[in-house]
């Protein structure tokens, strides 16, 4: 490109301008010329005539020595450039802002820099948060019309199960007696032992209705689904998960047909189904077989086994509100035919996609506000560093106003540039959005549905560029309306002082500090309270010791083992051979672990007790164990003693339960010695121990009554889990433990080896993924915060260095200084905590469902946070303030 800088100065040569006037002047009328060189080049002239152009175009600039000194005398209207004006349009206009935009932002690094990293920052968290929310709580599920799709739960409130699994004779007469649903099916929870290829594994499934792939318009991606006359006892056939196919048949496209051992039976594969199904669950349970429901006549008939999941569908012109008041009807009606069974249980109709999401959708809410706080802190802290440059480019704004530049041209142009900053931004916050969910996803709950799936997809993109846009409009209105809107005539003074410098570009700054201290505040009370909130929940006591205990799960095939003797042989002998292992410190067997499985729960008697109404029994929670077991669980004994090898078939039954089932039915007394029975025609059991509560469903909640039997007197309930007190690592032994197991039987799976500790961490994945993002988002908000206070206060201490050194002259002390900028600083943080508290006490109250063990409005926390906030806000004005101690009167006196 031509200089043209050169045949400008040449042409004001005469007029004896000050330097820095004919600095301005050059620079202005330049960049007209540039911008008409590059709209002929885009028009498809030559650059020798675009140049001759441009020539001709500056000749038409009348330029006098009288308009330029009058300029200060003139309106904002008057032009002192005349001349014919070339035509441009809309999109000319916009590519000539663009141009100069770009140009503008390289000529300033530091502040093109530090704008890009803030915006970086605020949008690269919005990202990352909404491409989780997009993915568990926007995406629609993976089934056809999933809107219609509910789930069906009895409502056992009274009993603490507001969502309870019905028994299979529920379940078949809600499917029979329904008129709004088009299909309803059944599911449960089964793993299996697969057999016959490579290394055997245990691997969770599910058993399944025949109509519920129909039902969910799920189709193979190899073979077909159940039929109905497959849906009975003695039929064989299986479906395997995509990921389950490729693993371990290799993609196997003959595997149609072919049969595979499954826990020693043989199952003939007849489908292969997409790896998008995933079924809601409230455990962590990833399906990878299915196999018919196949109810025979005495499951039919059960109305007291309750572990069935049902999912319906709605017909097409039915509701929610009507399937709720059908199922209503029927509820009652099974009430008045079975009331020992189905006495004030009701029903509850869920859409399946709220059943999926679960209680992570408040968490999900909470962080998408507090990105969204992260981003307006970032705005203004941009929005504060474009009033301090608009506040250095007044007077090239009021020389090109002057010069005929129309107003809302400029605050276009300043727009153009803003959003510019913040594409930039949101592409740099883009990449941090892609490394940041690598993390992110590191800590999302195993249990939460769908989030296989996060990704930066098309929504992410179009939602990050969207809010890019929004951002740089949000920050860049009120700067360039100010630049736009500056008093020429003081502007062009060689004395005067910028507007920006003035009353109202101060108020605006301060207003965007103290906002940024308000919302800064209320994010850091949120995750304030959060972080108190799980410090509460891990300093719970579990009723167990976590530490150097590895668990596993060694289920055993009713097959192979389909009696209490080989089952009690096998265990006997795996505990002989662990116990004898270097390293271990005691082992033993139970079934569902802690914090692994909220089933199997019973109705007990009590001798000498009558037994209340059905509707009012309270359940037990029912485990079985083998001796040393709480020893090994470092499980605290009570009262009484724990099982041993003599608790076998032979010798009189036993029972050991838990304080709290201990305080319910024998009040003040001593449990030891008393008797229970878990049936009608059960037989009597003597409790013989009383160990402490353990927390078996629910870290967070309450703990329940707990009843416990010694596996090798009990048959319908088998050992499913080994755990080992080791005096190392836990996790070192697991493949010697592993094994043991294998030298005893070579087919036996071993899944799901982990340590206690992983168990219970997992136990508080949601709380702690809610903490540590809040807290990582709000630690952010005060780094924001800080800059922001920095950023205004050495904006301020620049502009009042000639009253500091006039004050100075007048004797004011170093000390006084200090405390007068340190005050101006304080004054807007107080304000922003008192905004910010207000804020607080009326925002908290949506994470209410998210603490444990302190309310929102916890007072140690308010208080902790306000005085952080207060210390960083000082130490963020100090730099400032000290800075404004050092001035040189001398120089502050000079100084404009």
């Amino acid at each position: 490109m031509p200089d043209f800088k050169s045949e400008v100065t040449k042409q004001l040569h005469d007029l004896n301008l000050s330097p820095a006037r004919e600095l301005q002047v050059v620079e202005e009328i330049s960049q007209h010329l540039e911008d008409y060189y590059d709209q002929a080049i885009s028009r498809g002239a030559t650059e020798q005539e675009a140049h001759q152009g441009a020539l001709l175009e500056l000749k038409q600039i009348k330029v006098s020595e009288n308009a330029l000194k009058s300029a200060v005398g003139r309106k904002a209207h008057e032009p002192l450039v005349s001349g014919k004006q070339s035509g441009r349009n809309l999109l000319t206009d916009l590519g000539q802002d663009l141009r100069y935009g770009i140009r503008v932002l390289l000529k300033n690094p530091g502040f093109t820099v530090a704008a890009v990293v803030a915006l970086a920052l605020g949008i690269g968290a919005n990202s990352v948060i909404f491409t989780v929310v997009n993915a568990v709580l926007l995406r629609p599920l993976p089934f056809k019309d999933p809107q219609q799709l509910v789930m069906v739960w009895e409502n056992a409130a009274h009993l603490g199960f507001p969502k309870d699994t019905p028994p299979p004779g529920t379940f078949l007469d809600w499917q029979q007696q329904n008129t709004v649903f088009a299909g309803m099916a059944a599911t449960a929870h089964k793993s299996f032992n697969v057999l016959g290829v490579g290394e055997p594994e245990r691997v969770d499934g599910r058993k399944v209705s025949a109509n519920l792939f129909d039902l969910l318009g799920v189709k193979p991606v190899l073979g077909r689904t159940f039929s109905a006359d497959e849906d009975k006892p003695g039929t064989h056939v299986a479906l395997l998960s995509e990921g389950l196919w490729k693993r371990r048949y290799g993609s196997d496209q003959s595997i149609i047909g072919r049969a595979i051992n499954l826990s020693g039976e043989m199952y003939t594969v007849i489908g292969v189904l997409p790896r998008t199904v995933e079924l809601p669950s409230g455990e962590t349970w990833h399906d990878q077989l299915w196999v018919p429901m196949a109810f025979s006549s005495e499951e039919a008939a059960n109305r007291d086994s309750h572990y069935l999941e049902v999912i319906a569908r709605l017909k097409s012109n039915g509701s929610l509100q009507q399937a709720q008041a059908e199922m209503d009807t029927i509820a009652a009606r099974l009430a008045k035919q079975y009331p020992e069974h189905n006495a004030r249980r009701g029903v509850v109709v869920v859409p399946m996609h709220e059943q999926i999401v679960g209680d992570i959708k408040p968490a999900l809410l909470v962080l998408l506000g507090a990105v969204g706080f992260v981003l307006l802190i970032a705005c203004a802290n941009v929005a504060n560093l474009l009033l301090a440059r608009a506040a250095v480019r007044q007077k090239e704004i009021a020389l090109r106003l002057a010069l005929g530049a129309n107003r809302s041209r400029l605050t276009r142009q300043f727009l153009v540039e803003s959003i510019l900053l913040a594409l930039i931004g949101g592409t740099v916050g883009l990449g941090l959005a892609f490394a940041g969910l690598n993390v992110i996803k590191s800590y999302i709950p195993n249990n939460v549905s769908q989030s296989a799936g996060i990704g930066i997809d098309l929504p992410v993109l179009l939602f990050t560029a969207g809010i890019a846009i929004l951002t740089g409009v949000l920050f860049g209105l009120v700067p360039a309306f100010q630049a736009s809107h500056c008093n020429v005539n003081d502007t062009l003074k060689e004395s005067g002082r910028d507007a920006a410098a003035g009353a109202r570009g101060h108020r605006i700054r301060n207003a965007l500090v103290v906002a940024e201290v308000a919302v800064s505040f209320t994010l850091l009370i949120g995750a304030g309270l959060l972080i108190n909130s799980f410090m509460h929940l891990r300093n719970l006591d579990p009723g167990f010791r976590a530490d150097h205990l590895l668990t596993m799960r060694v289920p055993l095939s009713y097959v192979k083992y389909p009696d209490r003797e080989k089952r009690t042989a096998f265990f006997d002998e795996l505990m002989r051979r662990v116990r004898a292992l270097p390293g271990i410190e005691s082992a033993a067997v139970g079934n569902n672990l802690p914090l692994t499985y909220d089933g199997d729960s019973i109705l007990i008697s009590v001798e000498g007790q009558p037994d209340p109404p059905t509707d009012q029994h309270p359940d037990v929670i029912f485990r079985v164990a083998g001796p040393n077991y709480f020893t090994t669980m470092g499980i605290s004994l009570v009262a009484g003693r724990d099982f041993n090898d003599q608790d076998n078939p032979r010798a009189s039954t036993v029972v050991i339960i838990s304080e709290k089932t201990a305080r319910y039915y024998w009040p003040g007394e001593n449990a030891i010695g008393k008797r229970v029975r878990t049936s009608n025609d059960g037989p009597w059991c003597e409790v013989v121990g009383v160990v402490k509560d353990v927390r078996q469903n629910d870290f967070v909640k309450d703990t329940k009554m707990e009843m416990y039997m010694p596996y090798a007197q009990v048959g319908d309930f088998p050992p499913n889990a080994l755990v080992v007190r080791t005096r190392i690592d836990p996790l070192s032994l697991s493949s010697t433990v592993r094994k043991e197991v294998w030298a005893i039987d070579k087919d036996q799976p071993v899944s799901d080896i982990r340590s206690m500790d992983e168990i219970v961490s997992e136990a508080v994945a949601r709380q702690r993924f809610s903490m540590l993002l809040l807290g990582i988002f709000a630690g952010l908000a005060l780094i924001l915060a800080a800059v922001g206070i920095y950023g205004v206060m050495s904006y301020t201490v620049l502009q009042r260095t000639r009253e500091i050194g006039i004050r100075m002259a007048l004797g004011g002390q170093r000390s006084d200084m200090l405390k007068m900028t340190i005050w101006h600083s304080l004054k807007l943080v107080l304000m922003g905590l008192t905004l910010g508290l207000a804020a607080a006490f009326v925002l908290t109250r949506v994470m209410t469902t998210l603490l444990f063990g302190i309310s929102a409005t916890d007072p140690l926390t308010y208080v902790a946070i306000s005085f952080m906030l207060l210390a960083v806000a000082v130490l963020a004005s100090y730099i400032p303030a000290l800075r404004a101690t050092k001035v040189d009167p001398m120089v502050a006196l000079r100084y404009e």
